[in-house]
């Protein structure tokens, strides 16, 4: 049987991998389907963000792949001191932007609502990295993008990562403030879940460039919260009003900025988003050998 698992690995990493992580995170969510009492609703919460993470584990291990090269992007910090920068301050150029689009609209932001939110922001930065989104990423970009670049260009690639990244979120409506119960109430939230899939989509692109320009998931892991960070304790409006179910003005006016960066990143490496085939760091260091989906 564990052969056979491991002939099914090698054959289709990409697909296999996929198929894990949605199995693990979905089957964890389902406290609040089956009426699950706390703290057992907070643990599969928590247990289900690590279902990439654990899927690309179990992957590696069955597999043919090394573990160790693996585990070494996790924990991958010698890069140039640029990197750390960019991952760090392009969610801060998001939500500029974002503060830019929400005046051209019409909603006023205050600035001066920020100084008081130093140490939310810490907590937040960390508590994500920890179990907010950070821990998915030696999933997502420390196994599935190298892999699908062996076989798809970039753009290709990362199209079809984003939006197995973003449907995999889906279960989490259940748990939020946009809870649903029935088809209609599905079709009224229907317009922000698909805005929500192409934001997802759009940071994924980001993510891809500062992977295959650092081969560092660690620099990927610091993006990706220092994104959801910023998003949940920085935009300039009353906490109350970014996480009410209905903001959707922000979350549309953020989607459109963050298409702003992809469509500036596209076109400063040419549609490459620093991948170069066989010589840049995302090849050099992926855990595998195998091709794609397949």
């Amino acid at each position: 049987m564990r052969q056979q698992f491991r002939e099914l690995v090698d054959a289709h990493p990409v697909a296999t991998f996929f198929a894990l992580a949605y199995a693990i995170s979905w089957l964890a969510w389902l406290g609040p389907v089956l009426g699950l009492a706390e703290p057992i609703r907070t643990l599969g919460f928590i247990v289900g963000g690590y279902g990439p993470a654990l899927a690309a584990l179990v992957v590696v291990w069955v597999g043919s792949d090394s573990v160790r090269a693996w585990a070494r992007q996790i924990v991958d910090w010698r890069v140039a001191p640029r990197w750390y920068v960019a991952a760090l301050t392009i969610p801060l150029v998001l939500i500029a932007l974002t503060s830019v689009g929400l005046e051209l609209v019409g909603t006023s932001v205050d600035p001066g609502l920020l100084s008081d939110r130093v140490s939310l922001v810490i907590v937040s930065f960390v508590s994500i990295a920890l179990v907010g989104g950070g821990n998915e990423e030696p999933g997502w970009r420390g196994l599935a993008l190298p892999k699908l670049q062996e076989r798809y260009a970039p753009v290709s690639a990362t199209l079809i990562l984003g939006v197995v990244w973003a449907l995999w979120h889906l279960p989490l409506l259940a748990t939020g403030p946009t809870t649903f119960h029935g088809l209609a109430e599905f079709v009224d939230i229907a317009p922000s879940i698909g805005v929500r899939i192409l934001n997802i989509v759009g940071i994924a692109f980001i993510l891809t460039w500062i992977y295959n320009e650092t081969g560092s998931v660690l620099l990927a892991i610091l993006a990706h919260t220092g994104f959801n960070t910023a998003n949940s304790t920085l935009v300039p409006l009353p906490l109350d009003f970014i996480s009410a179910g209905d903001s959707t003005t922000i979350l549309v006016v953020t989607t459109v900025a963050v298409w702003g960066i992809v469509a500036v990143l596209f076109i400063a490496t040419r549609g490459q988003f620093g991948y170069e085939t066989g010589t840049d760091t995302a090849t050099t260091q992926t855990p595998g050998h195998s091709s794609g989906v397949q």
